[in-house]
């Protein structure tokens, strides 16, 4: 999905630049109506943001340093995006919107790397605090160590296989340590 949006985002800015090219006298409409729809993509990302708050909020797991982590994390970005939005509503020019939207996916990957840091690190918290309370979980406890600290230290950019290829087997990991503290559990 998200190849998708970045298509039809590139589509849209792509048409704008090129009608601002042929016609002047109606780029002015085309070039509005590619700054509304990526201010509206800036809007999912804020309200995305918000809903990573709640999970930041409500997950009783994390440890402090985590949550200081993550709130800052999207804090940061919440800023960031609410700038560039501003920012776009000044362009004028296909070109300074173009980077505008290339701004808002590459530099800050809300939905590729973001929500997962946030997600993840809350399931892996929650995994090693149940962890800890289980005996015969040290395998557990040894799958998902650094794991959190690795996911945290990716950086948005371009390349959005990338970051996915990154984000993977800290999801991977995660996975398999849920499904074994299950098993655990179950055998208690």
């Amino acid at each position: 999905m998200h190849r998708i949006v970045k298509t039809l985002l590139a589509s849209a800015v792509a048409a704008g630049a090129a009608l601002a090219l042929a016609a002047p006298a109606s780029a002015a409409p085309t070039l509005d109506q590619a700054k509304q729809a990526i201010a509206a993509r800036i809007d999912k990302r804020l309200d995305a943001l918000k809903q990573l708050d709640a999970t930041i909020a409500g997950a009783g797991q994390l440890t402090a340093a985590h949550k200081d982590t993550l709130t800052k994390l999207v804090a940061d970005q919440r800023g960031g995006l609410t700038a560039l939005k501003t920012k776009l509503q000044g362009e004028t020019t296909a070109a300074g919107v173009k980077a505008d939207a290339q701004s808002m996916v590459y530099e800050y990957r809300v939905f590729v790397l973001t929500g997962p840091k946030v997600r993840l690190t809350a399931a892996i918290d929650t995994e090693l605090a149940v962890a800890g309370r289980t005996p015969g979980s040290d395998a557990v406890q040894k799958a998902l160590a650094g794991k959190t600290d690795a996911l945290l230290a990716i950086k948005p950019g371009p390349d959005g296989d990338a970051i996915k290829a990154a984000v993977a087997p800290v999801r991977e990991a995660a996975k398999t340590a849920h499904k074994d503290l299950k098993a655990l559990r179950k055998h208690q």
